[in-house]
């Protein structure tokens, strides 16, 4: 055997090695939260990852505050009022949109959230916070609002009202149903609107974290570049629920196991992610070829005046990541891209992972 020849099989067995490490060698943010996440129906739907803490690492600014937001300079805010809320999820539970409300009504300060996971849609919706928490603060302002303390399996809760139902009073007109449940636990706040879902995910056995699919997507996402954001969800709930209706060309997108959008940024660098997982190799080839070609032809319903992705170059690769086939097709933003990844989900505006 040849030098050269020998060199090359080498070559690719390291990489073998690596695109098929066992998923749970990979250290991650989101993967650590996922296992908070209980493996069921209504966890697998679809599940936000976001940290703030991340972004406000990769921008290089403390906004530990509303008033250390407007200390920035006007460059660093409106980098960072670009980027909340169109490229980095925060959930209603967060309450960043109403901060000062939040502060003072339940002693919980949005700006040091330094990360989140919010599994499942309403009712079923359980939102975990991480970050430096006051807890004391926290405290006495739940129980002045009327909140009772109870336990589920020995861990100490607050409840206030009936579950799925907004209680009255401050509450209710600032949280609906979303506070009505709350764990709070050292540097972790944990949210839900029903006694049954907050004892889900206080005891998530199995998690999310177990399911290797769940687990490929994760650690396919963060593989690289810190991840910032990222929605998972399932594949047969994406179908109903997030492609909209508008037709897709070409057509042909072989239906996904579940999938996966995240967002990552260093520097001045923000790529966009999209995973979805098949059953095989060949599949997912197949579903590569087509997603390229409607990447770089989607016209969105919201803005049918041009190709959404137009002047993005993505790229792709299929790895298998601990006994699962991952698609993964990633760009660069361009610099100039208006493109809200967050609203295309939650607006149901993704046509080009429409399954066929």
């Amino acid at each position: 055997m040849s030098g050269k020849r020998y060199l090359l099989l080498v070559l690719i067995g390291i990489l073998c090695a690596v695109w098929s490490a066992p998923a749970q060698a990979q250290s991650s943010a989101l993967r650590d939260l996922l296992r908070q996440a209980p493996n069921n129906a209504a966890s697998r739907t679809v599940i936000w990852f976001g940290s703030l803490g991340a972004l406000k690492r990769a921008l290089n600014v403390q906004v530990e505050s509303r008033e250390a937001l407007d200390r920035l300079s006007l460059t660093q805010r409106a980098t960072y009022l670009s980027e909340v809320g169109r490229l980095v999820y925060f959930s209603e539970q967060s309450g960043l949109a109403r901060a000062p409300e939040w502060l003072s009504t339940f002693g919980i300060n949005s700006f040091a959230i330094e990360r989140e996971l919010v599994i499942g849609k309403a009712p079923d919706q359980v939102a975990i916070l991480e970050g430096a928490f006051d807890a004391n603060s926290i405290s006495g302002a739940l129980q002045s609002l009327g909140y009772q303390a109870q336990a589920i399996n020995g861990t100490s809760i607050f409840a206030l009202g009936d579950d799925n139902r907004a209680p009255a009073g401050a509450v209710g007109s600032l949280a609906a149903d979303k506070m009505n449940r709350l764990a709070l636990l050292p540097n972790r706040l944990i949210a839900a609107a029903s006694t049954a879902n907050l004892t889900a995910a206080l005891a998530p056995a199995p998690s999310l974290a177990d399911d290797p699919i769940y687990a490929a997507l994760a650690s396919g996402l963060e593989m690289r570049d810190t991840l910032i954001c990222a929605v998972l969800f399932d594949g047969a709930f994406a179908a109903r629920e997030l492609v909209g209706s508008a037709p897709s060309a070409p057509s042909g997108l072989p239906a996904y196991q579940a999938g996966a959008i995240g967002y990552a940024r260093r520097g001045n660098v923000r790529t966009l992610t999209i995973a979805l997982a098949y059953a095989d190799p060949s599949t997912a080839e197949q579903a590569g070829n087509v997603l390229i070609a409607r990447l770089g032809s989607y016209i969105s319903p919201n803005q049918p005046e041009r190709p959404l992705f137009a002047n993005w170059q993505f790229s792709v690769e299929v790895a298998q990541l601990g006994g699962v086939t991952l698609l993964k097709a990633s760009a660069n933003m361009p610099e100039d891209s208006d493109v809200a990844w967050v609203a295309l989900v939650q607006e149901r505006d993704l046509g080009f992972l429409r399954p066929q």
